[in-house]
């Protein structure tokens, strides 16, 4: 028996034999929204998915096979934005999660704190969109490579965009947006308040899935309100005190686009650590030092110390930009 399929922003999502399948649309706490594409369930999720269940090698093809060992998974929430998954119906429009479907891809980072739990900020999406502001507040260039990093670390197209351009003065800010479109990147400035870049936004993020990520304050919840009018995001303000965006998203979301199309709306984020990531793997997360890579003496130069290091020397010809080298130490030393 063929099973039936719906279409969901590009993907086809089929209806399970066991249950039924659909999307993660919206998550805060323990409860989720789940579309399959002609209804919206909210569900709860079942406690094994914070659990990896370890058996006998010699059980492994049973299905009533008998549990060697509990251990919890290490992530702060088994279940994202934009997750694929399997749940079992409970009538009322509610329903309990049981399994999350394989996964094309996620941007995670390491949760704040000593837990050192993965962090799945969303999956299954087609482009991540940084977004910074060119002023109130400024742009953290440590915190947008580190964005690039996990991003390129899970092949994932990103596009930079910077919001607030009507607050921008001088050249200091195009010359350093050059530095990345010099490097590949793709940089859309935009403006609520003059309407620069909208049209570009607005089809950059049709029929696609894109995911927001930036501090608070940015003005995020903002271009989603001035892309399609009507959705009524809460926006916030900038704190006298700190000039740091305040918190007004409190929970994730994908956003539908009267286009086509979602985008994943997240809470600011201040810190991006970087999830499951060894230092030995950051150079191939720095574009520009591909194009150097074994040019160097030594096959795995880590491009800090050793001697002949073309990087070092493409950094100090000005080939490659200090700024971005300097990021690049810092997430070696501290992804």
């Amino acid at each position: 028996m063929e099973s039936s399929a719906v279409s969901y922003s590009g993907l086809d999502i089929p209806m399970a034999e066991s249950g039924k399948e659909g999307r993660v649309i919206r998550q805060h706490l323990a409860h989720y929204i789940v579309s399959t594409g002609e209804e919206e369930v909210t569900c709860a999720m079942s406690s094994k998915l914070r659990k990896q269940l370890k058996y006998p090698e010699a059980d492994s093809g049973s299905r009533r096979q008998r549990v060697q060992s509990v251990r919890r998974v290490r992530v702060v929430d088994p279940v994202a934005i934009g997750d694929r998954v399997r749940f079992d119906p409970g009538g009322g429009g509610t329903g309990m999660i049981l399994e999350v479907l394989p996964r094309k891809n996620k941007i995670a980072r390491r949760s704040s704190g000593t837990s050192g739990k993965e962090q799945v900020l969303g999956a299954n999406i087609d482009q991540a969109l940084p977004v910074f502001s060119a002023a109130e507040p400024p742009p953290d260039w440590e915190l947008l490579d580190r964005m690039l990093a996990i991003a390129t670390w899970q092949e994932i197209p990103a596009v930079i965009c910077v919001n607030k351009m009507d607050l921008s003065t001088g050249n200091a800010l195009a010359e350093r947006l050059n530095v990345y479109r010099q490097i590949g990147y793709r940089v859309i400035c935009t403006s609520i308040v003059t309407d620069q870049g909208k049209d570009e936004f607005c089809e950059l993020i049709k029929n696609r899935t894109s995911l927001f990520m930036g501090p608070s304050g940015v003005g995020k919840s903002s271009l989603l309100n001035w892309q399609q009018p009507g959705l009524n995001i809460r926006t916030g303000e900038i704190s006298s005190s700190t000039g740091e965006g305040r918190h007004t998203t409190s929970h994730t979301e994908l956003v539908r686009l009267s286009g086509g199309g979602f985008v994943g709306d997240l809470p600011g984020v201040r810190e991006f650590y970087l999830w499951d990531i060894e230092p030995e793997d950051v150079p191939g997360l720095y574009v520009e030092f591909l194009e150097l890579e074994g040019e160097c003496q030594f096959r795995n130069c880590s491009h800090v110390h050793e001697p002949e290091c073309i990087v070092r020397e493409a950094v100090e010809m000005g080939i490659v930009d200090p700024l971005r080298y300097q990021s690049y130490l810092q997430l070696r030393q501290s992804p």
